[in-house]
């Protein structure tokens, strides 16, 4: 059995530890507020956005997932959550002598510049032009350049129950028509949190993955078929909008050659259940 280390130990790293705990493997978890972390999860208190905000780390770690989330959406707030973060987290597992057999960090297609429409994959340039994405671009540079073997997993768009943005811009009659076409790319919350558990048992993993769905859509297709699902329009097939097309496809063979099955392959699937959780709760 494995020790596993969980460095922001929220909604997705909680999930994952969990089930890493009941499989049977010793589990710790970090975040500024550790009364939040489920049980089994053993919790630490502690902050790596700052350099001596980290505890004692566990021995002889196997495993350890980087999983940050930036209180705002600002420069500042990235940077201290992606880039020092991971540092502090890698020279502390530097200073204590840790050997882990990998360091899984959780990254976003934001670190691709791609804005044309065209299809990306692992091999694709980033050339990341927001600030969001250049952050974690750096972090990820971080990872490639210490002495631990790591693993970047590129998520898409997160959806699923408590991320509900499109379903809060539907109800605001939000529907797209009125911009230019643009690609977008997702992932069930349930999707993430079953990739990052699968990359745990791989023996050799590749270093990057696009955990995206098998379908890329354009945001107004996306937010029309909602409105019908939800019965706030009728059926029909909404208008493509005027304007040239932007965005970027992600293309996730990769992952379904890691032998991950997506339980959720399309955003149709994935917003239906959501939309039945939210009917039952």
């Amino acid at each position: 059995m494995a020790n596993i280390l969980i460095m922001g130990c929220g909604d997705l790293g909680g999930a994952v530890g969990q089930q890493l705990a009941h499989g049977g493997h010793s589990v710790w978890g970090l975040r500024r507020r550790p009364e939040h972390i489920p049980k089994p999860i053993q919790p630490l208190a502690g902050d790596f956005g700052v350099a001596d905000g980290l505890p004692e780390l566990p021995p002889a770690l196997d495993t350890v997932y980087f999983i940050a989330t930036p209180g705002e959406f600002t420069e500042p707030a990235y940077r201290r959550a992606y880039v020092d973060g991971l540092r502090n987290t890698l020279t502390a597992l530097e200073r204590a002598s840790q050997q882990p057999r990998r360091v899984v960090f959780v990254s976003s297609t934001s670190v691709y510049g791609a804005d044309d429409g065209r299809w990306v994959d692992e091999a694709s340039p980033t050339e990341p032009t927001r600030f969001s994405g250049r952050a974690l671009r750096e972090a990820e540079q971080l990872l490639a350049d210490s002495p631990f073997p790591g693993v970047v997993v590129r998520f898409g768009g997160i959806y699923g129950p408590g991320r509900e943005y499109h379903l809060r811009k539907v109800r605001e009659g939000v529907r797209g028509q009125h911009e230019a076409p643009v690609w977008t790319n997702r992932i069930h919350r349930d999707d993430c949190v079953g990739l990052l558990t699968h990359l745990f048992h791989l023996d050799d993993p590749d270093p990057i993955y696009l955990g995206v769905d098998d379908e890329p859509a354009l945001r107004h297709e996306l937010l029309a078929w909602l409105a019908q699902a939800m019965e706030i329009d009728p059926p029909g097939t909404p208008p493509m909008p005027e304007g040239g097309v932007s965005g970027k496809r992600c293309c996730n063979k990769r992952l379904h050659a890691s032998g991950y099955r997506l339980q959720y392959p399309d955003y149709r699937t994935g917003y239906r259940a959501l939309l039945d959780h939210i009917a039952t709760t």
